[in-house]
């Protein structure tokens, strides 16, 4: 923090009222030198502390010094001189007296230059101390207070400097405890205990009798006129950026002195809490949005939910009567159409089931009851289920005799998801490719369905197992965009994990699921 320059007015004397010049934008609050002032150092006798500040030369005014000096050097070789040529004589050895005429001569030399040397030194030494001091303040240290006797210049202006100081260390206490004070303001306050705790603050830091933080048009506030003798107003305009958000006022003692510095760290605290206050008015809208987001994403999951449980009689009854009506039939025609009746309505119980299976996990009521089953087998069975013309199975499975230890359910459902999306994505004109095989190092089954699509692109990849998401190149408007996120809830309920493979030249996309293994009985 710089050091402000001193008044270009006279200092005060002891028992006059020191009428520096109004500050600009500030109180023009009166100091009276023959009290205590804050902010300005005081006269003290000096004790061990002060041993620092003392000078080697005389400690009297200077005024003093230099007529003593005078005198010394004018009278002391005169007195010399007389002396000598009484005591010699001057009509009994005039050439005695000439030497004593000459060794005056050069004896007054001597004395006026000690004398010379005393009183320069006695000058400097005090304007060396507060040549020191002044640096020592501009490189923004601390600095003792300057004593000098006496109520000449010198005194003056060590006093000056006194109170230089002692205001640029005393601001400097106020920017840091300003400092601190901002850093502990969070937007999860509030705006009302962020107003009063700036209240709190701007008493503390600048020792204001009282003060308030008033929000909405600063011009609704009137300017409060100066009273000599009363405590002095402040005022500065509560700001975030360029809008206006309110006004700080107080008032100060009628003994402190508020300069152009003291109202320029008022304003900064001002607008750093307009900053505080902007922040923690955005940061209510947000936490307000967001409870509305979690009223509707709780409304949405019980609608789900409603609906899933609600869908679930009607179609377990069309598919009973469906498989009733198929095995009573024997027109050709009509069983195809019930074979289209059943196959859909399969189809929409799983995608219902998907929907239920959502809701549970959200819940966290979903378990998985493992056991020890073949893969191959049930990749056979929800291929077949699925029900897909027009595409092939490749199935290779190099298990070796491992078994999975998984959720049956869940594992069918995993597998239907997963060659659905194989299908709809890129197996329809071509083949899935699934393979099986078991790593025996860490006791793990690995499943791999890949198609012939085009694959995911980049921008997809880190989305596309959240909820209600579909590849943003897939134009079909087929599905809910829950067939991968579940997948992997469910994996990873038993125990396992799901991932999408690198991108392959001659391949579209390839998801690697992976369960716990266990050995052939064999090898077991």
């Amino acid at each position: 923090m710089t050091t402000p320059e001193p008044p270009a007015t006279e200092v005060a004397r002891p028992g006059e009222v020191d009428r520096t010049a109004e500050v600009e934008g500030a109180p023009d609050v009166g100091r009276s030198t023959d009290g205590p002032v804050e902010g300005a150092a005081q006269r003290s006798p000096e004790g061990p502390g002060d041993a620092r500040t003392r000078g080697r030369g005389l400690d009297l005014p200077f005024r003093v010094l230099l007529t003593i000096g005078l005198m010394v050097a004018a009278v002391l070789p005169l007195a010399v001189f007389g002396i000598a040529v009484i005591a010699a004589g001057w009509e009994s050895n005039e050439r005695a007296v000439t030497s004593l005429f000459a060794l005056a001569i050069a004896g007054a030399g001597f004395f006026g230059l000690l004398a010379a040397a005393l009183l320069v030194g006695s000058l400097t030494t005090p304007l060396r101390r507060i040549t020191t001091a002044v640096e020592r303040v501009a490189a923004g240290e601390s600095s003792p207070p300057i004593h000098l006797t006496g109520d000449d210049e010198l005194a003056r202006l060590a006093e000056s400097h006194n109170r230089i100081a002692a205001d640029a260390q005393r601001r400097n206490a106020e920017l840091a405890t300003l400092l601190t004070a901002i850093a502990a303001y969070a937007p999860s306050q509030g705006v009302a205990p962020l107003v009063a705790q700036a209240e709190r603050d701007a008493r503390q830091i600048f020792g204001l009798i009282d003060c308030q933080a008033r929000l909405g048009r600063a011009d609704a506030v009137a300017i409060e006129e100066r009273i000599p003798g009363d405590p002095g107003p402040v005022r500065a305009e509560i700001r975030a950026g360029a809008e206006t958000l309110g006004v700080l006022t107080g008032h100060v003692p009628a003994t402190r002195n508020w300069e152009r510095a003291d109202q320029d760290l008022l304003e900064l605290f001002a607008s750093e809490v307009g900053v505080a206050l902007r922040n923690a008015e955005l940061f209510g809208r947000i936490q307000s949005q967001n409870a509305q987001l979690r009223e509707l994403d709780a409304a949405k999951d019980e609608f789900l939910r409603g609906v899933s449980h609600n869908l679930q009689t009607p179609l377990t009854s069309i598919r009973a009567y469906v498989e009733q009506l198929r095995t009573t039939t024997t027109d050709a025609e009509t069983d195809r159409r019930l074979a289209i009746v059943a196959e859909q309505s399969g189809r929409l119980a799983r995608l219902v089931r998907q929907l239920l299976t959502v809701t549970r996990l959200e819940a966290g009521v979903l378990r998985a009851e493992p056991e020890v089953i073949a893969i191959a087998p049930r990749v056979r069975r929800a291929w077949e289920a699925l029900n897909a013309t027009g595409a092939n199975l490749e199935l290779t499975d190099t298990a070796r005799g491992w078994l999975a230890v998984a959720d049956p359910d869940q594992l069918d459902q995993v597998l239907w998801a997963l060659l659905d999306n194989a299908v709809k994505y890129g197996g329809r004109e071509g083949s899935v490719e699934v393979e099986v095989c078991a790593d025996d190092t860490i006791n793990r089954l690995h499943v791999t369905i890949a198609d012939h699509g085009p694959g995911v692109s980049e921008a997809d990849r880190e989305r596309l197992f959240t909820r209600f998401t579909r590849g943003a190149d897939q134009s079909s408007g087929e599905g809910t965009g829950l067939g991968l996120y579940v997948s992997r809830q469910l994996l990873q309920a038993m125990g396992g994990e799901l991932r999408l493979e690198p991108a392959k030249a001659g391949r579209g996309a390839a998801f690697t699921l992976s369960l716990p293994g266990e050995p052939p009985a064999d090898e077991g």
